[in-house]
């Protein structure tokens, strides 16, 4: 009977530790994602110095 319980119990630790792993690693990726957009959107942003010198 405790082999059975070990068994089961085992096996939904694993699932659920594969599920929380799995949503870690989606929400690293998303934030990763974002932080790379942000980057990148100050990167194609124009410098104020460099639209003063547009504007004369």
């Amino acid at each position: 009977m405790q082999e059975i319980e070990r068994f089961f119990g085992n096996l939904f630790s694993g699932i659920l530790n594969r599920f929380k792993y799995s949503a870690m690693d989606a929400a690293d990726r998303k934030m990763r994602e974002t932080i790379d957009e942000q980057v990148e959107q100050r990167r194609q942003k124009p410098k104020p110095k460099d639209q003063e010198d547009r504007d004369l």
